[in-house]
């Protein structure tokens, strides 16, 4: 944080339990961190030194306040907060239920809102803070069938970019990860099982040839958590091996040496 402080920076972390947030958490805490790891189920939530469970609904205004109360109860204060929470879905435009539209928006662009709103107090009390949004490259552009989620994670980085500017003056940063194919998480991990040809496409079309590991995007939210991102706010930084780099019309075919 921007100024020293006698005890250990508190950040609250959604979608905690596992994946790319269990990542998050433990790269935190080793950081130096004290961490509230909040998700809908206690399962890989771990309470210890420096360490806070709280179970809870992020598309609830109750939810997210019940985040920020664990963690001024616990650690007395809070520097920070990671909306890492997030679902996916597939489906064609005109047959994907309208159910599983909202419950997307719900989780994915209105708990981010809800839970910048409930922290919004305590990080002012703090003196500022800095917030980071795990967002996706399908928020920087469109794929098949995927109009719901891309919508969703679209809205989020607009709102990432707005909220950075109408809190900039208060000594608050919002940005924004944009992960990629990352492996180990709820969102990938059936691909691999059940679609492995489809697991295999996706990774040839990364210009690094691989897929991203969860503690790569830890490290990517880490930095921007940090004094080294002091002058960053309202960015949408992509963790992708390359994938948005480039126009997507043709596949990647590495050359042999």
């Amino acid at each position: 944080m921007s100024s020293p402080l006698s005890t250990p920076p508190v950040v609250a972390v959604t979608g905690a339990a596992s994946g790319i947030g269990l990542a998050i958490v433990e790269r935190l805490h080793a950081d130096g961190w004290s961490v509230v790891g909040a998700d809908r189920v206690g399962d890989g939530l771990v309470d210890g030194d420096r360490r806070a469970p709280c179970v809870a609904d992020v598309t609830t205004e109750e939810g997210n306040a019940a985040i920020v109360a664990c963690a001024l109860e616990r650690f007395g204060r809070l520097d920070g907060l990671v909306c890492n929470a997030g679902i996916s879905g597939a489906g064609a435009i005109d047959r994907q239920s309208l159910e599983e539209l909202d419950r997307m928006l719900a989780v994915n662009l209105r708990g981010v809102v809800l839970g910048v709103r409930a922290a919004l107090p305590a990080l002012r009390e703090a003196g500022g803070g800095a917030i980071v949004v795990t967002a996706s490259v399908s928020g920087l552009g469109g794929d098949p069938e995927m109009w719901a989620y891309n919508a969703s994670k679209g809205g989020v980085i607009n709102f990432v970019r707005s909220a950075a500017i109408d809190l900039a003056h208060e000594g608050m940063r919002v940005n924004a990860v944009c992960p990629g194919g990352i492996v180990g998480t709820a969102m990938t991990t059936p691909i691999e099982r059940h679609a492995p040809d489809r697991f295999e496409e996706m990774r040839s079309h990364v210009p690094m040839q691989r897929w991203g590991r969860p503690v790569e995007v830890a490290g990517v939210v880490a930095f921007l958590l940090s004094d080294d991102a002091s002058f960053v706010t309202g960015v949408a930084l992509p963790v992708d091996g390359g994938v948005s780099a480039g126009t997507g019309q043709f596949r990647v075919r590495p050359s042999v040496p």
